[in-house]
């Protein structure tokens, strides 16, 4: 009696890198939880009265005053500012 046997299929790089991808089990239900704190978000369309504005404009100014003290000359001296002597 003959038997014919199919070789097996190896999984494709794309099989097994999609099953690598998927979340496990704790981080599907982290997920979740977010997702459920997230169910009773509104949003909420800005006012725009005046009042509303001119206090957005004083926050932007107090916002640019605040950036320009802050940024110095290049990136390495605010990272050596921030890291010390590692940065280089």
């Amino acid at each position: 009696m003959t038997t014919i046997t199919r070789p097996q299929k190896r999984p494709t790089y794309a099989q097994v890198l999609e099953v690598a991808r998927r979340p496990s089990r704790t981080e599907q239900r982290r997920l979740r939880d977010e997702l459920e704190k997230l169910a009773g978000v509104q949003l909420v369309r800005p006012e725009k009265s005046a009042a509303a504005r001119r206090q957005g404009r004083r926050m932007a100014r107090a916002i640019r005053a605040e950036l320009a003290e802050s940024v110095s000359g290049s990136l390495d001296e605010a990272m050596r500012e921030l890291r010390g002597r590692a940065w280089s």
